[in-house]
């Protein structure tokens, strides 16, 4: 494991690295399969832009970013982000995007947030992380479903997904709950 922030099972995130980006990280962005829920990437994306995004959002202190990499070969499989981190109020936004596609399954994308959340609410001390999904991208709404997120509001018809308008849905988990389920104590 090279220079691991946090370890699970199957896997560990670390900081993304100049490698990273020049591998295959910008062409997860253009993937149609992959971009396919993100509600935003419909434009292709290069090496060329990832190194831009790289130098400016990964070192920036309002997102932390982090590679997701497989501990068993140790490649770069996706990356998990908190954006628009609120330092005074203490929340922010999660996503994740697994780019390899043979690691698509429950357990990475699982794991990874799992490991995330755990960084949010732990060592970085936020009262909420908030996420949001299309309405009809059931495996997004199973995985909230399984750490708890609650629904909190709708944008109506707000992404054009598979040749229809689809609502936005937003949905939130607070560190009380999350520490409670995981058995720890709430300060």
């Amino acid at each position: 494991m090279y220079n691991p922030y946090v370890v699970g099972k199957r896997i560990y995130l670390r900081h993304p690295t100049a490698a990273d980006v020049e591998g295959r990280w910008h062409e997860w962005l253009s993937d149609e399969e992959t971009t396919r829920w993100l509600g935003v990437q419909y434009w292709p994306n290069c090496v060329e832009n990832q190194r831009e995004y790289y130098a400016k959002e990964v070192r920036s202190r309002g997102r932390l970013v982090l590679a997701i990499v497989d501990i068993e070969s140790d490649r770069h499989i996706g990356i998990v982000s908190l954006s628009g981190i609120d330092w005074v109020h203490g929340f922010a936004d999660i996503a994740i995007i697994i780019g390899e596609k043979e690691f698509r399954t429950g357990a990475y994308t699982i794991e990874a947030i799992s490991l995330m959340l755990r960084t949010a609410f732990l060592r970085l001390n936020l009262r909420i992380v908030k996420g949001g999904y299309v309405a009809s991208n059931e495996a997004t709404q199973a995985i909230m479903a399984v750490f708890r997120f609650r629904e909190v509001g709708r944008f109506k018809k707000l992404y054009w997904s598979n040749g229809a308008y689809a609502d936005g849905v937003v949905c939130m988990l607070e560190r009380d709950d999350w520490m409670r389920r995981n058995g720890l104590n709430a300060k």
